[in-house]
């Protein structure tokens, strides 16, 4: 998401989404379960943790730190130490913060079970609503486990990251409009990896967004208003206009040029070639063969649907 999420939710929603920035709140911190989830030294744990942040989750697409832009372009492990900024318009600017384990800069002295709250119900440490991003509130526990115990082992950074910078309008819908986010349905306690269809749709709502860019979205609200995964959503990067492609299985779609093997190859080699483009396929080319093929499973088990036009 160097080039991707934020300049859609920058550029679509005033009531704003974008990476989960800590803010301050007028309102009373909510009241939220503790769900129990705790770092761990398991070496196999903290792996897959590492696996999920540089790849299909892309956490350094927003928290990496903008100096190593060209390494992580080229799929690098830079530095989770904050620092890019989003123009986020009439809401202001914000600038994401340093997740390494350094006690002051980062997120070194934030309980575990306070992180575990900021990814699944996106409040910060102090329980005050964060701005919305990606959407980790259905990780499976052992994913968000991984997450959390991987970030305990990032090297600390002592960079600290500027405060954001909003308007009053920004201000204002922070304090007032934003709420923290709840699962829709009860997280499982934790899911397999395998080339399936069920794990492919784990992958494309829960960690990977995939649904986030490749389905319309209104240019007010930021509400979904077009079919799922039909792509049709604009973006503006480097002076260049992007549309997000129909990757459910209509006849003139994407998904209907390509077989699975040709899928997870477009992956593999748009990762060589370092750009601009808002898919962070540096991040996506990390993925494994099985996880890619897993995606285009379940994108074929999607109903066709046309690709929503202005």
């Amino acid at each position: 998401m160097l080039k991707s999420l934020p300049s859609l939710f920058v550029r679509t929603a005033v009531c704003g989404v974008t990476c989960c920035i800590v803010l301050s709140c007028s309102s009373a911190p909510p009241q939220l379960p503790d769900d129990g989830i705790r770092a761990t030294n398991d070496p196999q744990l903290i792996e897959r943790g590492r696996y999920l942040a540089y790849g299909p989750a892309h956490c350094a697409a927003c928290h990496g730190a903008p100096a190593y832009e060209k390494d992580l372009l080229r799929g690098a492990e830079i530095p989770l130490s904050g620092g890019r900024r989003f123009d986020l318009g009439l809401l202001g600017e914000v600038v994401a913060p340093n997740i390494t384990a350094d006690p002051v800069a980062g997120i070194g002295a934030v309980s575990d079970e306070a992180l575990v709250r900021s990814l699944r119900y996106g409040v910060s440490h102090s329980g005050r609503p964060l701005l919305p991003f990606m959407p980790f509130a259905e990780l499976a526990d052992r994913d968000l486990q991984a997450i959390v115990s991987f970030l305990r082992t990032a090297p600390p950074v002592a960079d600290i990251a500027e405060p954001s910078d909003l308007s009053w309008v920004g201000s204002f819908a922070v304090n007032v409009i934003l709420k923290p986010q709840a699962p829709q349905a009860s997280p499982p306690s934790e899911i397999l990896p395998e080339r399936s269809a069920r794990y492919g749709r784990y992958l494309a709502h829960t960690v990977a967004n995939c649904h986030g860019c490749h389905t319309r979205r209104s240019k007010l609200t930021g509400a979904f208003v077009g079919p799922p995964f039909a792509g049709g959503m604009k973006f503006e990067e480097s002076g260049a206009t992007y549309v997000t492609p129909n990757l459910t299985p209509v006849a003139d779609g994407l998904l209907e040029s390509v077989d699975e093997q040709q899928f997870v190859e477009r992956f593999r080699a748009r990762a060589q070639t370092p750009t601009r483009s808002p898919m962070p396929w540096a991040a996506f080319g990390r993925m494994t063969d099985d996880d890619l093929g897993a995606i285009y499973r379940y994108l074929k088990t999607l109903p066709p649907s046309p690709t929503p036009t202005e």
